[in-house]
C-alpha cells in the first residue's frame, strides 16, 4: 500500500503541458492564462472626477462657509466622455460628471449636493471648502503602464475578464482545453432515462465526473457504457486513447479484482494498480494507453468524486499550466468527535458555517462511499491526515471548500 502523498506526486509528475490558443473575451471565464497581462497605458488615462459636481480652483473656495459662501460663474458643462473646451479661471467653475476629465485650471471637485444654483444655473453658491485634489481620481491611480496585472498561469474569474476588457484587449492567449474521455463498463449499469432491470443501477459517475472535468475547462467526450465484453471494452479504450489527452474510468480497478476494466487496462497499457492509504478511494489505477494518461477511479460515486478532487482536478490544471493546482486549505473547528486509524488519510464530507470568526464544521451525515447525498449536502471536505487518530469537539481541522482556490 502506498501513501496519498506518493500516489498524487507520481500521478502529477506525468501531467504534460497543452498547447496555446487565442481566446476571445466572451469565452475567457475559467481559462488559464498563457501570457502575462500587461497594461499598455495608465488607468485612469487622465485625472478625472470621482463624482458628479463642479471642478473649481481650491483657492477660490478656501474660505467658503455657510456664513460666507463663495459665488462662482459656471462656464461649461462636461458630461463623461467629453473634454472641457475652456480652462477654469479665477471665480469660475465647470459642471462635471463622474469619470469626466478634469479641466485645466481646476484642482478639486465640489460634490453637486454641496452647492446651490443662482441665476438660472449660470452661477453657483458654495458654502464648504474642499482640499486640493479632493474628489479627483489621479492618472494611473489604478494601473500604471507596463505593470503586470494578471500573471501567466492565473485562472480567470469574472473580475479578471473585466480587467482585460478595460485594457482594450479583444482576447488573449490561454492554454488549450484538455480533452477528457470518460468510460463506464458493466452490464449492471444503465443510462438515466431507461428502465432498470433486476440488479441494475443508473450510471451516475459518467455525469458527475464529466461535470467535474468541465468545471476545470475540459472538453468531455462521453464513450458511454460498454457491456461486459473484453474485446469491445478494449476497442473503446483504444479509440479514447487516440482521441483524448486523458481517460477516466470508474470501477473495476481493485487489487485482486477480475473485473473486465482492470483486464482491459492491463492488456492495453502500462498500468499501475495501487492500494492507497486513503478513505474513500483505496483502489486507484494510473498509467498510459498509447501515451494517453489513464486514471482508473473507484466505482462508488462518492469515492470517484473525492478522488477526482484530489488527483484528477490538479492533473487537469497542471496540464493547462495553472499556477495554483489545489483548493485552498483552511482551518475549521469540529463540532463532532471523530476517530480513525493512524496511517490513513480520510476525506469527510462536511457542512461549514462561518460563526464567531471561523468555520464551524460537522459531517453531512453517514459517510459511506455509495451515499452520493453526502456530497450533495457538503460545502467541502474535512481532511484528516495520516497521523490523526482522534478529533474532539472544538479541535481545529483542515478543510477544503468546494469552489475555493484555484
Amino acid at each position: 500500500m502506498i501513501s496519498f502523498t506518493e500516489a498524487r506526486e507520481r500521478i502529477l509528475s506525468e501531467a504534460r503541458p497543452l498547447g496555446i490558443e487565442n481566446c476571445r473575451l466572451s469565452d475567457l471565464l475559467g481559462r488559464v492564462l498563457a501570457q502575462d497581462i500587461v497594461s499598455s497605458f495608465d488607468i485612469p488615462p487622465r485625472d478625472n472626477s470621482a463624482m458628479d459636481g463642479f471642478a473649481v480652483r481650491q483657492a477660490d473656495i478656501a474660505a467658503a462657509s455657510p456664513k460666507s459662501p463663495m459665488l462662482l460663474e459656471v462656464i461649461e458643462d462636461v458630461p463623461a466622455g467629453t473634454v472641457a473646451t475652456r480652462a477654469v479661471g479665477q471665480g469660475q467653475a465647470i459642471r462635471i460628471m463622474t469619470g469626466a476629465q478634469i479641466p485645466q485650471g481646476a484642482n478639486c471637485v465640489v460634490p453637486v449636493e454641496n452647492i446651490k444654483y443662482q441665476n438660472s444655473k449660470s452661477k453657483i453658491q458654495i458654502e464648504i471648502s474642499v482640499e486640493p485634489g479632493e474628489n479627483i481620481r489621479r492618472r494611473g491611480e489604478d494601473v500604471r503602464a507596463g505593470e503586470v496585472l494578471i500573471p501567466k498561469g492565473a485562472r480567470l474569474r469574472p473580475q479578471e475578464v473585466g480587467l482585460i476588457a478595460s485594457l482594450g484587449m479583444a482576447g488573449t492567449l490561454v492554454s488549450e482545453k484538455p480533452v477528457v474521455g470518460i468510460v463506464s463498463s458493466g452490464n449492471e449499469i444503465v443510462n438515466p432515462g431507461k428502465p432498470l432491470g433486476p440488479g441494475q443501477i443508473y450510471d451516475a459517475n459518467r455525469y458527475s465526473l464529466g461535470a467535474q472535468a468541465r468545471e476545470v475547462n475540459a472538453e468531455v467526450r462521453d464513450y458511454g457504457i460498454v457491456e461486459d465484453d473484453l474485446g469491445r471494452l478494449a476497442a473503446v479504450l483504444q479509440q479514447a486513447a487516440a482521441e483524448c489527452q486523458l481517460i477516466l474510468t470508474s470501477g473495476g480497478v481493485s487489487v485482486g479484482d477480475y473485473d473486465l476494466m482492470k483486464q482491459a487496462l492491463a492488456k492495453l497499457g502500462r498500468m499501475h494498480f495501487w492500494q492507497v492509504a486513503q478513505k474513500p478511494g483505496k483502489p486507484l489505477a494510473f498509467g498510459h494507453i498509447q501515451d494517453c494518461p489513464v486514471i482508473g477511479l473507484p466505482g462508488n460515486p462518492v469515492s470517484s468524486m473525492v478522488i477526482f478532487e484530489q488527483y484528477v482536478r490538479p492533473f487537469l490544471l497542471k496540464m493547462q499550466g495553472a499556477a495554483r493546482l489545489f483548493r485552498e486549505q483552511l482551518t475549521g473547528v469540529s463540532q463532532q468527535r471523530l476517530t480513525k486509524p493512524a496511517g490513513r488519510r480520510e476525506f469527510l464530507r462536511i457542512k461549514a458555517e462561518w460563526q464567531d470568526g471561523g468555520y464551524q464544521v460537522r459531517l453531512t451525515g453517514p459517510q459511506g462511499s455509495g451515499i452520493l447525498t453526502s456530497m450533495v449536502r457538503a460545502d467541502g471536505l474535512m481532511i484528516l491526515t495520516e497521523e490523526v487518530e482522534r478529533v474532539d469537539i472544538g479541535d481545529r481541522v483542515i478543510i477544503e471548500l468546494f469552489g475555493g482556490g484555484s
